[in-house]
């Protein structure tokens, strides 16, 4: 079926090195991060990219989402090859289609500002809305859409717990309406009991806007909830691929079997009362 649909993001054989310097001399050492990588997201589709903790999974989500660029390879968004787009195009193509939700749902918010400041300026920066009482009025909604109530806008980041925070920057993400959204082990950092209310919300919402998920996490029964596709990622190579009952039921390499083989993997048929 894959092959009959038209991918709204392609991945095409990224490479990323970054280069270190030694603190006493001029040597220079290499890192590949990220080696040859080529991956395909559809629309309506959740990809969970895993991996040790290394593998080069947050760096492949940052060339994604654009904040890194590539040392070799292209990235696509509808039929567009956005890898050497000026930080200009960037803006005016590509930030209101891709966004980013991060691991630590503290740190991505300023702790001086209030959330009402924190949601409203992504509506700014993208130009979105014809004045500020109807950027207002996308904030008030959208910080309802993710379960928060509005009163909670002027409040700010101190005064939240970290689900709830989490849902700020769900919503921060979501009030441009993209098209992809990227979570970094958006859930990781959340109590277990909140990171099903955070997961299950992120089900309703991809299918409230249309969306598709680019999943980047270690936790493998978190994936077996929400992913429709896997790709497995060791070393900057992604070392296997397919849909999240192959990976799961019938794992091709030694590596993804020994991942599944370390981390508790809860019963398919107890997905519900997980969750």
């Amino acid at each position: 079926m894959i092959g009959q649909r038209k991918a709204i993001l392609q991945v095409n054989s990224i490479t990323k090195d970054f280069v270190r310097r030694g603190f006493t001399s001029r040597a220079q050492t290499v890192m590949r991060a990220v080696n040859n990588v080529s991956l395909q997201l559809f629309a309506n589709q959740t990809y969970a990219l895993v991996g040790e903790s290394g593998s080069g999974k947050s760096t492949t989500g940052r060339i994604i989402c654009a904040l890194e660029r590539p040392t070799s390879g292209t990235v696509v968004f509808n039929d567009e090859n956005y890898t050497d787009f000026s930080d200009h195009l960037l803006r005016q193509k590509i930030r209101g289609n891709i966004q980013m939700v991060l691991q630590d749902p503290f740190s991505s918010l300023n702790p001086r500002k209030t959330i009402e400041h924190a949601v409203l300026e992504a509506l700014e920066i993208q130009k979105i809305g014809k004045n500020h009482s109807e950027r207002l009025d996308a904030v008030v909604d959208m910080i309802e859409r993710v379960g928060l109530s509005s009163g909670m806008i002027n409040r700010y980041p101190h005064q939240f717990s970290g689900g709830q925070l989490q849902r700020v920057n769900i919503a921060r993400a979501l009030v441009v309406r993209p098209k992809i959204l990227i979570l970094d082990e958006s859930v990781s950092a959340l109590d277990v009991s909140v990171q099903a209310q955070v997961l299950n919300l992120l089900q309703d919402l991809k299918q409230e806007f249309s969306l598709s998920y680019l999943f980047i996490t270690h936790d493998l029964s978190v994936v077996r909830f929400i992913a429709d596709r896997v790709g497995v990622l060791r070393k900057g190579e992604l070392v296997e691929e397919g849909t999240v009952d192959e990976i799961f039921d019938h794992p091709q390499t030694d590596y993804t079997q020994n991942l599944l083989s370390s981390i508790p993997i809860p019963n398919p048929e107890h997905r519900q009362l997980a969750f």
